[in-house]
């Protein structure tokens, strides 16, 4: 994806990190244009440390390209994350962690905004996405499905990955929407008022 590549080094010059962090994204973005994706990490995550503004942003894209979409997705959703419909190309890269992980309306949502703001490789891949994603959702959900999503958020949850736990309830919430029985709707609700509560206690 050679077009993805191109904006992610055009954004980097932007960065308003102190210079050796520069240097480090200006080298993490080198790498990932080489798909030397592991490489491109150790660069992302060395900028972030010395702090760049933006590595956290391309470690999470990084990590996507590296097939660990849950960790990516994590990052995205941090509560310090670069906010959704700031930067197109970070939302397709967010966008695509959550397809791989099946949260389908929440990669749909993210690409609905990307198309018409990034280049043309990019609003292609997008487009094809959605397309995707409109004929696996086109049927009225089956009630095993949105089981599946509120089993994913409550493992996540017991397992200490609140920011997951949450992308799955909302999923199943969403998902639960769509059928004439609302079902799963109000476990989803209960699912997400936990996690907030749980984000907002303060530590023992």
């Amino acid at each position: 994806m050679t077009g993805t590549v191109a904006t992610l080094i055009s954004v980097v010059f932007l960065a308003t990190g102190s210079p050796p962090a520069d240097s480090h994204v200006l080298e993490g973005a080198r790498l990932f244009r080489e798909n030397r994706f592991a490489e491109a990490l150790v660069e992302f995550r060395m900028a972030e440390r010395l702090g760049s503004p933006d590595a956290r942003g391309y470690v999470a894209a990084t990590l996507v390209k590296l097939s660990r979409p849950q960790d990516a997705l994590e990052l995205f959703e941090a509560p310090a994350a670069t906010p959704p419909g700031t930067d197109p190309l970070l939302d397709y890269y967010h966008a695509r962690a959550c397809y791989d992980l099946r949260l389908y309306l929440c990669a749909d949502d993210l690409l609905a905004g990307v198309g018409s703001r990034t280049g043309p490789r990019v609003g292609e891949q997008a487009d094809r996405i959605r397309r995707d994603i409109a004929a696996a959702l086109k049927d009225e959900p089956a009630p095993e499905a949105v089981g599946w999503y509120l089993k994913r958020s409550r493992d996540h949850a017991a397992a200490g990955h609140p920011v997951l736990a949450r992308a799955f309830a909302r999923e199943a919430r969403a998902l639960g929407s769509r059928r004439a029985d609302r079902q799963g709707m109000a476990e989803a609700e209960a699912l997400l008022s936990n996690l907030s509560e749980a984000r907002m206690s303060p530590a023992p």
